[in-house]
């Protein structure tokens, strides 16, 4: 089940739309992997939202690239893995072929030694649709390493929490005092004393370190 938050959902975009002007293909996707390699948030950009909808609904329990991916750890795309069956697959008449997608590539992106996410680059032209053989995968790649290194860079995040309460919340994990705290958001010490005891509401703890231990424990 993909997770929804604002926030982060604005944070993946942005990282996204760089890659997208970079790549010069159609469309971009990038989803973040939760621990069993299931995509469990991220966005797609330069396709309709109804195209986004169904394939989170319906493609990616379908979608044979995807799979082989998250299989071997490897780059790949509609043309290598495929070729002339992709227009027959059961992912290309459900759903990328409703929306004019001519085929994709998908690289893997990497935290340290782990398999964190995917990205898409989709061609919806003759001209972009050439590029995803696999000398054109192979020229993609660099930008899933710049992708991966800027995941990495993301402000953490708690699905479930407000944006100043993720604040506050790394911030305390950090170490810093509610003084500090107050210092670095331009608010008061009340204020974090009050997000504070709702984050230990919140995760079921009794003090500060606690509450850092658990909020670290189910970043996305």
């Amino acid at each position: 089940m993909l997770q929804r938050n604002p926030q982060r959902e604005k944070d993946l975009a942005l990282v996204a739309e760089r890659a997208l002007r970079a790549s010069q293909m159609d469309s971009i996707g990038l989803y973040v992997f939760d621990d069993n390699r299931n995509p469990a948030e991220g966005v797609i950009l330069g396709m309709p939202e109804a195209f986004s909808r169904a394939y989170e609904v319906t493609g990616m329990r379908i979608d044979p690239v995807l799979r082989h991916l998250r299989d071997t750890g490897a780059p790949c795309s509609t043309v290598t893995q495929l070729g002339d069956r992709w227009t027959r697959s059961e992912l290309y008449r459900r759903v990328s072929g409703r929306f004019g997608l001519t085929g994709f590539a998908a690289l893997p992106l990497y935290r340290e030694d782990d398999l964190a996410g995917i990205l898409y680059l989709g061609a919806t032209t003759d001209e972009n649709a050439r590029r995803l053989s696999l000398e054109g995968v192979c020229t993609m790649s660099p930008h899933a390493t710049r992708i991966s290194t800027r995941l990495l860079r993301l402000p953490d995040r708690h699905p479930d929490l407000t944006d100043r309460q993720n604040d506050v919340a790394r911030l305390a994990a950090e170490g810093l005092s509610n003084r500090d705290i107050a210092d670095a958001l331009g608010t008061g010490e009340a204020a974090v004393r009050k997000h504070l005891k709702a984050l230990n509401r919140h995760f079921g703890t009794a003090n500060r370190t606690a509450m850092a231990a658990a909020w670290r424990q189910t970043l996305r």
